[in-house]
């Protein structure tokens, strides 16, 4: 097993898709380390000066006009500690220097998403590759047993995705850590943020799995990605037009996207609307809820656990040609 699965990293790291996808995920955290630059960067003059005049302008018309916005708010069955509307301040409008911690969670959380959708394109791309040039029948020519093919393909891609996942975001904090020294912005919280990176290539690891076993169901990389933009609408549509239904939300802790956000994050926070009734009728008020971290890693255990049984079952039993 050790002998294939080093002869398919290599034939993994040969690939022009796999130089392709990496030089480009690499431009895509270069890119958005500008980003992380304008966070961690003081405010200019220019920036500060502009929200002055946000403010000045805000604050006229809360002195003009607060009132009659509480009027109308309560005129519409608000209640008055609803229809509060507190004095703005300069600090509502400046464009302040971001925490290091804040900073560098968000660039995790955008370098976890660019590597998991490269990581997923590459191990879909892999196997795909495998069925449209024929070299997948190839392959079991000069080892029959398709168990251990298939295993020593899969184990390939984790593999690489792990160190792909752990490369980015070492990348990503030294990279943020470096720009914090130079703006004199204090660096705390760095094995938070470090477990987080960690929980980051978990995820990577569990996409790639998705990619790998969605490109060998189909026999084509473009199954996996019909997989993945197929989800994607479906994400769109129940956080759009079907968003505010109750059942939709209700459905947010049996989502993929969630549970995966939840093991990230250490949880992920979402509304469902509850109806009361008061002796004034039913009102709607909306109540948080979460997805625990618990929750999200026993999800994608059994989600992934099924998906690899599955794919090994067709690829046992299903012809190659």
């Amino acid at each position: 097993m050790t002998r294939l699965v080093a002869a398919e990293i290599a034939r993994l790291l040969s690939r022009r898709f796999t130089g392709i996808a990496l030089i480009v995920l690499l431009l895509g955290l270069g890119a958005y380390q500008l980003v992380v630059n304008d966070s961690l960067s003081p405010a200019t003059g220019e920036q500060l000066a502009a929200a002055q005049r946000t403010y000045e302008q805000s604050h006229k018309d809360w002195v003009d006009n607060h009132e009659t916005y509480q009027r109308q708010c309560q005129d519409t069955g608000g209640t008055p500690q609803e229809c509060t509307i507190p004095e703005p301040t300069l600090a509502d409008f400046s464009a302040g220097q971001t925490p290091f911690k804040e900073a560098a969670r968000t660039a995790l959380e955008v370098s976890t998403v660019f590597v998991a959708l490269a990581a997923f394109m590459i191990a879909a791309s892999f196997i795909g590759a495998e069925y449209s040039s024929g070299s997948i029948a190839n392959w079991l020519t000069f080892v029959p047993r398709r168990g251990r093919v298939f295993w020593s393909k899969l184990l390939t891609v984790i593999a690489f995705a792990a160190l792909l996942g752990a490369f980015a975001a070492a990348l990503v904090l030294f990279a943020a850590a470096v720009l914090a020294r130079l703006y004199g912005s204090p660096i705390e919280s760095f094995a938070e943020l470090g477990a987080m990176g960690g929980r980051g290539v978990l995820a990577v690891m569990g996409l790639t799995v998705l990619g790998f076993s969605a490109a060998l169901v189909t026999r084509h990389t473009a199954g996996a990605i019909g997989v993945l933009l197929g989800y994607a609408v479906l994400w769109f549509v129940r956080s759009g037009p079907l968003g505010s239904l109750v059942w939709a939300q209700r459905l947010t802790p049996w989502t993929p996207d969630a549970s995966l956000v939840a093991i990230v994050e250490r949880g992920y926070a979402y509304s469902v609307p509850v109806e009361k009734v008061t002796p004034e009728g039913a009102t709607i008020e909306w109540v948080e809820r979460t997805v625990s971290l618990t929750h999200g890693a026993i999800y994608w255990s059994v989600l992934i656990t099924l998906v690899t049984i599955g794919s090994l079952l067709v690829f046992r039993r299903r012809d190659v040609v």
